[in-house]
């Protein structure tokens, strides 16, 4: 599995994806001798009836076929097999896990590099060897403070099953933030939560790696919930992907010590990393450096590759997106 972003080419996912109502379809790429590659494809729909495919973190690819004359070969087929498949999209966008674009794509043709991304192109993952001592002296002293400070007081989390209180509870602390962030809706729309929470399966201790699984955290402050963490378990990397709380508890450090329980709960389920998500210096300076101090490892990928099946409605989209 790549280290950041695998768990958006499981099965799962796709089937998170097919309740929003929004088509898919998978495939392997082989050379004979067995699959090479991997990608999920999601239709999304545009005005006027118009359509294009979208393999976020997609194609997977074996550690032998990214790089060199076999990852070529895969870029031309996907090329050939798209023009044959899908002839009625304005493009399919790919967004493999690769630290640099190909250069070799441009023997292959067609492709075009956007200069915006739509998953980040940087995640900040804490590397889970060593003991619990040696991880948290890894962190910046500040984090190692707040994370003391948060014990102090009388910080606890748990790990709540998702329900409709739960996730009420949830929306009440995204409307907080949002005011914290002068009124910017960071978050999905209701439905896509209430299809999130119903869809995606609970971790368990006896959970397949191979297959996605969600565990929630709820923290409290003097048994007050004050903030709640989403954290998704795929391969060897536990992935926040969704946070909130509430402002009145944030000097508690909260958000902090539920990084942290939720990072010691992925170390004990034998995961190699605990992701903190996506990480950029000019959109977003203040969540970048919080996430910094706890001083992982930062994955960098290429973006989006996109390949436009009817170039000239590919170029007004660019204009009007």
């Amino acid at each position: 599995f790549p280290p950041v972003g695998a768990f958006i080419q499981s099965f799962e996912w796709g089937e998170f994806q097919r309740t929003l109502g929004r088509p898919v379809w998978r495939f392997f790429i082989n050379n004979g001798a067995g699959p090479i590659a991997a990608f999920t494809l999601i239709r999304f729909n545009l005005l006027f009836g118009l359509k294009y495919g979208y393999s976020p973190r997609g194609p997977v690819l074996a550690l032998a076929a990214q790089r060199g004359k076999q990852l070529t070969e895969i870029f031309t087929a996907l090329r050939y097999w798209a023009a044959k498949n899908l002839s009625g999209y304005v493009f399919w966008r790919l967004e493999p896990p690769l630290k640099d674009k190909p250069d070799s794509l441009s023997l292959s043709g067609g492709f075009v590099f956007p200069s915006y991304y739509i998953q980040p192109r940087s995640n900040l993952a804490v590397f889970l060897a060593g003991s619990e001592e040696e991880i948290l002296a890894s962190f910046h002293s500040s984090t190692r403070s707040n994370v003391a400070r948060a014990r102090r007081r009388g910080v606890t989390v748990e790990e709540v099953a998702p329900s409709p209180a739960l996730e009420e509870e949830f929306f009440q602390m995204s409307h907080d933030t949002a005011d914290r962030n002068g009124g910017q809706n960071i978050y999905p729309g209701r439905a896509y939560f209430d299809s999130f929470f119903k869809t995606i399966p609970v971790a368990s201790a006896t959970s397949d790696p191979g297959k996605l699984a969600l565990k929630i955290y709820l923290g409290r402050v003097d048994g007050r919930p004050a903030a709640m963490h989403a954290v998704l378990f795929f391969g060897t990397t536990a992935t926040y992907i969704y946070g909130a709380g509430y402002r009145q508890m944030l000097p508690s450090k909260v958000t902090t010590y539920l990084h942290w329980q939720a990072l010691l709960d992925a170390k004990k389920r034998g995961c190699t990393y605990y992701d903190l998500g996506g990480i950029d210096e000019a959109k977003w300076p203040s969540l970048t450096a919080f996430k910094r101090q706890f001083k992982g490892e930062e994955f960098t990928y290429c973006g989006n590759i996109d390949l436009p099946l009817r170039p000239a409605i590919y170029r007004w989209y660019n204009i009007f997106r």
